[in-house]
């Protein structure tokens, strides 16, 4: 791995004979890392003593010990994933796939035509890298810096990648089966799917695989929307499956030889037994019987009884938790570890057991990091059920004439006629001279098309519209801007997750409407933290608005808040239009 050198006091002398002292950052461990947003994921290096951080847009890397940042890696990939390489390297999937170091600011971009095919990477040897996306999957010869296998498919989008200890690639499609690519023979891929699993004529959406992981010894952990979790072996046979009684949808999978841990919604944390300790398995061997006394020798002392550990178990987290990671000592640790562990002086203290948990905080417009020791929460005992199998649908009687599914041509969304967005003026939102606008939820943000709407036309709208509402909002440093809410909406039937919510604010340099978007935050040499968290206050709210959309809080409908933050946006010099 990378070489890690210890930060130094150092003493500098200017021209004048004056002394001027830069001191190391401290090295006392803090409670709790504040992030700028919300985390994707968490990656351990290696040698198990930097946390590689994925942020939107950026990548951090974090001190496993003290939670200290050393550095930050811009990046123009919005749900950027990154494995470590050979001498602290790394690879960072998402729209284009980057070559970055643990030890540098920055990333390069590498190779080129490879959008859609790195959207998640992970490293199944030393010279070839895994990458997979919404276009189909790829190898790529990291020595040669040239595709050795490519193949296109775009039925589904790939959920996550991940590497096995005999230097195969398993990846996820969000389908009830896993599918494992060897790099001996890229013809055909193999089948990796629970034994508790439906016909593959059954619809059993609930048995897909949402999340996947590894555990420290090269296990892939399965986990699927319904709660059910499985485990293979270093040759990717399943070695182990279960269901619990109560779950949910995993966010994140991680484990060592002793335990699987899955994080679920609402902070709720599982583990699941993989095998029981050595002394508790020898005591379930001898089944209690006593050990006969040889001539000559002594009576036996009997053995004091092992409580065997339960097979599942659960806790519910003080903070909302999105993603984990495991922190476990390497029993054999390579050469180059050692040598950065002896640089930095940490051999002293040697790595623990801990899992990594981050998640959002302030209404998921930043994020924060924490360590939490497994054997210091309160588990509580966790009940197993069987897992229930959907039947195969009846064949269709040949008697009967199948209709063909007519397609409907039943209006969802309307198609409004205006300028560009980019064209608001700001005098209509600060003297909320509009209740709202219709727009559209494809094409450029700036370019969409706008049209002026009244709270009496709400019964015009259809399900699939989306809607911009004016709303003054106060960032964390305390100026007061005006800005636009995009509501997007969907029908009810729709099998898309709903849409998020999306700001905008009036910018300074350059003077026009911006998402406020890290990108676009940089562009002004603002800081994400002396932006958020957003004090939000709406004008008003079209009641009644059709289609499945995001929740407004309710204490955003303040019209008197709104129009305070109006007059006082006026009187600032700062914020011109």
């Amino acid at each position: 791995m990378a070489r890690r050198t210890a930060p130094r006091r150092r003493v500098v002398v200017g021209g004048g004979g004056t002394r001027r002292t830069i001191k190391a950052p401290s090295t006392n461990a803090r409670d709790e890392l504040s992030l700028d947003d919300r985390p994707l994921a968490v990656t351990p290096s290696e040698d198990g003593r930097l946390l590689v951080v994925s942020l939107p847009w950026e990548l951090w890397i974090v001190d496993a010990r003290t939670l200290a940042v050393q550095r930050t890696i811009p990046l123009k990939s919005a749900r950027p994933s990154a494995c470590e390489g050979w001498d602290g390297a790394l690879w960072i999937g998402g729209q284009h796939l980057n070559r970055g170091n643990l030890q540098a600011a920055s990333a390069t971009k590498v190779g080129s035509k490879l959008g859609g095919y790195v959207d998640r990477v992970a490293l199944i040897r030393d010279d070839l890298l895994c990458g997979v996306g919404s276009n189909g999957e790829i190898l790529w010869d990291i020595d040669r810096q040239t595709p050795v296998h490519r193949r296109k498919s775009s039925s589904r989008a790939r959920v996550e990648v991940v590497a096995s200890a005999d230097g195969r690639a398993v990846f996820s499609d969000g389908s009830s089966s896993c599918w494992v690519l060897d790099p001996a023979h890229t013809e055909g891929y193999g089948q990796l799917r629970m034994a508790a699993t439906s016909p593959a004529q059954a619809v059993a959406p609930g048995e897909a695989i949402v999340a996947l992981g590894t555990t420290t010894k090269g296990r892939v952990v399965l986990a699927a929307r319904d709660g059910a979790v499985a485990w293979t072996a270093r040759d990717l046979r399943l070695a182990g499956e279960r269901m619990p009684a109560k779950g949910g949808e995993a966010l994140a999978v991680a484990g060592d030889e002793r335990w699987i841990y899955v994080l679920r919604r609402r902070g709720l944390l599982q583990r699941f037994l993989i095998s029981q300790p050595a002394e508790v398995q020898r005591q379930q061997q001898d089944g209690g019987k006593k050990k006969k006394k040889r001539k000559g020798m002594p009576k036996p002392k009997p053995a004091e009884p092992v409580e065997a550990l339960p097979e599942a178990q659960q806790v519910r987290l003080d903070k909302l938790a999105s993603t984990l990671a495991l922190l476990a000592p390497n029993p054999n640790p390579s050469a180059s570890a050692s040598a950065s562990a002896s640089a930095s002086g940490a051999s002293a203290a040697p790595i623990k057991k801990q899992l990594v948990l981050a998640g959002p905080k302030a209404d998921g417009q930043l994020g924060r990091l924490w360590l939490a020791d497994p054997e210091a929460l309160a588990w509580e005992p966790l009940e197993l059920r069987e897992r229930e199998l959907v039947a195969p649908p009846p064949p269709p009687d040949p008697d009967e004439s199948s209709t063909p599914e007519r397609p409907s041509f039943i209006a969802t969304r309307n198609k409004p006629q205006g300028p560009k967005l980019s064209t608001i003026n700001v005098d209509d939102i600060v003297g909320a001279r509009v209740d709202y606008w219709l727009t559209t939820s494809v094409n450029s943000i700036l370019d969409r098309p706008v049209e002026a709407k009244t709270l009496a036309q709400v019964d015009t709208l259809l399900p699939a519209d989306a809607l911009l509402l004016p709303a003054m909002v106060r960032f964390s440093e305390g100026t007061a801007r005006p800005a636009l809410v995009l509501w997007p909406g969907l029908t009810l039937d729709s099998e898309a997750p709903t849409p998020e919510l999306q700001w905008l604010v009036w910018g300074d340099e350059p003077r026009g409407w911006m998402a406020l978007e890290t990108p676009q935050i940089r562009k002004q040499k603002w800081s994400r933290t002396a932006v958020f968290p957003l004090q939000v206050a709406l004008a008003c709210v079209p009641e009644g608005a059709p289609g499945r959309r995001a929740k407004l809080d309710a204490r955003w409908n303040d019209r008197e808040h709104f129009l305070a933050l109006a007059r006082e946006c006026k009187k600032q010099l700062k914020v011109l239009w």
